[in-house]
């Protein structure tokens, strides 16, 4: 097994074992369907809190929601567009030349 993947399995395994603990003993303290519900919020709760973890790391990074699928992308880059039937640059919905409206984009 790679070192690197260590640290993650063992704070998976550390997750699944707390959150089965915590779920017993709300189950045994107030009853099945109060320990249920109270077990589903704490891990809703908990997901919340590791997607919120991850994005200030992201941010962190240069990430943030404006840039986010983009990575590090110019604001005016735009993608540009080819007929696929005559091959000339298409802006808008269909080729001025021929009519068509197959086009592809140009990376």
């Amino acid at each position: 097994m790679d070192s690197r993947l260590k640290p993650v399995l063992k704070r998976q395994i550390l997750l699944v074992g707390a959150s089965l603990g915590v779920g017993l003993l709300l189950s045994y303290f107030f009853g099945f369907f109060v320990g249920l519900a109270a077990n589903m919020a704490i891990f809703i709760g908990a997901i919340f809190y590791i997607r919120w973890r991850q994005q200030k790391a992201l941010k962190s990074l240069g990430f943030s929601n404006e840039t986010a699928g983009r990575g590090y992308a110019n604001e005016g880059m735009k993608l540009k567009y080819v007929c696929l039937s005559c091959g000339a640059e298409v802006k808008g919905a269909k080729c001025k030349s021929c009519g068509s409206s197959m086009k592809k984009p140009l990376f």
